[in-house]
């Protein structure tokens, strides 16, 4: 049952084979859909935009929309600066001023996200930097991964594996104590509802970064692209931010939906076409 489908070089590969081979199964639905990005960097504007199409007409979120609940990339500031052990102190600085306009930014427009119903407890991006997410003030976990992982940069470690994003670790640890950006409290009791995502792990492996992420049910039209974008996003930012090469996207879904079995294989068909007449291009940290 399980579907570990090839590795694919940008986002809308990846995307558009979970949407085919989950349309294939009885009902539009698969258990266990594994999907790789092995450039998370690129994506197919031409996909995009037919998938982007479709979310219009029946009044879905845009594919934007759904990244930036995971890494708000449009209010970055990306100073097009990588962090090195040897970078000038006066270039680091600039980094960590962007990193910090970022959050800034965010926590401005939190009270006004949570008004929204469906962000009544919290976004991805506010836990993240003000666990458990639902106020101000809370532990900033990227924060703390940056600087945990510029650390390893620095001490030469090229391999690690503590740097997993873990839902399921004590909500009420103390900061020195968290391992990993937690995305929801162990103490929700929903059987399928928000959140979807349930956990991100970050491996260092010879020197690239990468990242698993897990989520328990993945809507493939209304969500997984933007899922994968952001995600794709939170990466790069990370690599940005603490020098390490950028390393290979995995999602796992333990329960692929199309939502719409008849709707899922024409926007497979049409996305298809729009791939082979098309060119990858690289979609950067910005949307």
């Amino acid at each position: 049952m399980s579907e570990l489908l090839p590795a694919a070089a940008s986002v809308s590969e990846a995307w558009l084979l979970s949407l085919e081979r989950t349309a294939d199964a009885t009902g539009g639905r698969a258990v266990h859909v594994v999907s790789t990005v092995t450039d998370p960097g690129t994506e197919f504007l031409s996909v995009r935009r037919v998938l982007d199409g479709a979310l219009d007409g029946y009044g879905a979120q845009s594919i934007d929309t759904v990244a930036e609940t995971i890494f708000p990339a449009s209010l970055y500031p990306d100073p097009a600066i990588d962090w090195a052990p040897d970078l000038p102190a006066a270039k680091s600085a600039m980094l960590d001023a962007a990193a910090d306009a970022l959050y800034d930014a965010y926590i401005g427009v939190l009270p006004m996200l949570r008004t929204i119903h469906a962000n009544k407890s919290g976004t991805y991006f506010s836990r993240m930097i003000t666990w458990p997410g639902k106020e101000v003030g809370g532990v900033n976990q990227l924060a703390a991964r940056v600087e945990h992982l510029r650390a390893q940069h620095l001490a030469g470690n090229r391999t690690n594996n503590t740097n997993d994003m873990d839902a399921a670790a004590d909500a009420q640890a103390d900061e020195e104590d968290l391992r990993g950006v937690q995305v929801y409290a162990p103490t929700d009791r929903r059987t399928r509802g928000f959140p979807c995502l349930t956990h991100i792990d970050l491996t260092l492996y010879r020197g690239r970064l990468h990242m698993t992420a897990v989520y328990r049910h993945q809507y493939l039209i209304d969500k997984a692209y933007g899922n994968m974008l952001g995600l794709s996003w939170l990466m790069q930012f990370l690599c940005q931010q603490t020098g390490h090469d950028l390393g290979e996207l995995v999602v796992h879904a333990t329960l692929a939906d199309t939502q719409n079995r008849s709707r899922a294989l024409s926007l497979a068909r049409d996305a298809r076409t729009a791939l082979d007449a098309d060119a990858v291009v690289a979609s950067g940290t910005r949307p």
